[in-house]
């Protein structure tokens, strides 16, 4: 009895600690640091701008394994049509264009943020008042894993978040 509640307690503690670990399949909300395999902290959505339908995602994504991995698609029942998108420069000029995956190199943490890697969700239906969503992350090498990721008010917007055009 009382490993099971100390296993309930650990598990307590790892759903509150806002990591997940991607090694396995399933849904969780959070799961605590591991050493091993691939590991999303920071996790957010930012719903549509008013009178717009395109919602944003960023988080951090480490990869604790020995191996090189590559993120290749997400996917969400708010959106029909996720992308995994980059700001790239074109003659001078930063644009955002759609980017066929994100290389996790082994050891290394790549933060999905405006102005870099970020998630474009077209056509989003996000509800008012709808406080998280569900991704579904699919790797070249790990197995895909679903998550829920808060929903956070875009508060005041700046050029870099501002994906109206997009």
């Amino acid at each position: 009895m009382k490993k099971i509640m100390i296993s309930l307690g650990a598990l307590t503690v790892a759903a509150c600690s806002g990591e997940m670990k991607h090694g396995e399949s399933g849904m969780s909300h959070a799961a605590h640091q591991m050493d091993e395999g691939i590991v999303i902290s920071s996790a957010r959505v930012l719903p549509p701008f008013p009178g717009r339908d395109t919602a944003a995602g960023y988080m951090s994504i480490t990869n604790n394994s020995d191996v090189d991995d590559k993120l290749l698609s997400v996917t969400s029942p708010i959106s029909g049509a996720v992308e995994i998108h980059n700001h790239i420069e074109e003659n001078g000029v930063m644009k955002m264009r759609q980017v066929q995956g994100i290389e996790l190199k082994a050891g290394e943490t790549v933060e999905l943020k405006p102005g870099s890697y970020h998630l474009m969700m077209f056509k989003a239906n996000l509800p008012d008042g709808q406080e998280d969503v569900s991704l579904t992350l699919n790797y070249e090498n790990a197995a895909s894993v679903t998550m829920i990721v808060p929903v956070e008010g875009r508060g005041e917007s700046s050029k870099m978040d501002d994906h109206s055009g997009h």
